[in-house]
């Protein structure tokens, strides 16, 4: 198993990590989140991370990693994954990379282009530029509409500054894959459509009886900035409009739903055109089935 790594991935609310769980009991695993939002602490139940007892009988990593107000990249991710699925490798067990971020996904298994060094004095005069102008003035000067957020804008000036060339010119160079010599076996869950947006709509309503209003209101007391990626969180928005009294809890719920539905979709159509080198499943069982069967067992030896 030493050099093994498989992947989960798939569309929102398709069962990824309710699979992970399942083989962990066939299988000595370790499971990495590969999920944007889920690494950060405070919306454990509105990203649906894994609840504390099912952590506790599988190893889980790079969960509620982040504090709210941290920024998190690829690059970033595929350091920290680095790092684990080596300790996972020296411990005999299986990683198990699962979410539904497709570029990390990607990253993973095809490589990044190399960034350069920033120096301390250049990031300082970065940050100074930003406080200085303003995030939509600083957007309109180092921004495309791939790069909006305040961490990326600030790690776009920062090369630009460092190198004298754009960040789009370096993300061009010749990719670097993080494990060489690591086999992949990567798992894609494409569920039927209208069994996803039901399995939406279900989790979206399960995850507001499990206390998502209460959690969205205490990191309402931290008084996030628009800039902090976890306000990307889907439902995020609509639960605080809910609050602060400006729509109903039945708007809150349709407007929610039909975004995760949204996004989900967008997810399927990204998967289904990119990575062809993965085995596609039409539900977790079947992938189960799969993963418990010899040819898994062949395919990783």
């Amino acid at each position: 198993m030493s050099e093994n790594i498989l992947i989960i991935s798939g569309a929102t609310a398709c069962g990824k990590s309710n699979l992970a769980l399942e083989f962990g009991n066939y299988e000595d695993i370790a499971i990495i989140n590969a999920d944007s939002l889920q690494i950060y602490e405070g919306l454990p139940i509105l990203s649906s991370q894994p609840t504390k007892e099912e952590r506790k009988k599988i190893p889980h990593h790079l969960y509620s990693h982040l504090k709210p107000h941290e920024s998190s990249s690829v690059g970033s991710w595929l350091g920290l994954v680095k790092n684990i699925v080596t300790q996972i490798w020296a411990e005999k067990k299986l990683p198990v990379i699962v979410g539904g971020s497709g570029m990390y996904v990607s990253k993973l298994v095809d490589g990044i282009s190399k960034m350069p060094e920033v120096s301390e004095e250049n990031s300082k005069a970065a940050q100074e530029l930003y406080d200085k102008i303003g995030h939509e003035e600083f957007q309109k000067k180092f921004g495309t509409k791939k790069i909006i957020d305040r961490q990326r804008l600030l790690r776009a000036c920062e090369i630009l500054r460092q190198t004298g060339q754009p960040i789009s010119f370096w993300q061009q160079q010749p990719q670097e894959k993080i494990f060489p010599s690591a086999k992949f076996t990567h798992i894609n869950i494409d569920l039927e459509r209208r069994k996803l947006y039901e399995n939406c709509n279900s989790r979206f309503e399960k995850m507001l009886k499990a206390g998502a209003l209460d959690e969205v209101g205490e990191l309402l007391k931290l008084k996030p900035q628009r800039d902090w990626q976890i306000t990307k969180t889907l439902g995020f928005e609509e639960i605080c409009l809910f609050l602060n009294d400006e729509i109903s809890y039945e708007k809150m719920l349709e407007i929610a739903t039909q975004k995760t539905r949204n996004y989900a979709k967008r997810q399927m159509t990204w998967f289904r055109n990119q990575l062809p080198d993965k085995q596609v499943f039409e539900s977790s069982q079947a992938a189960l089935e799969f993963l418990k069967s010899d040819n898994f067992k062949t395919h990783t030896t």
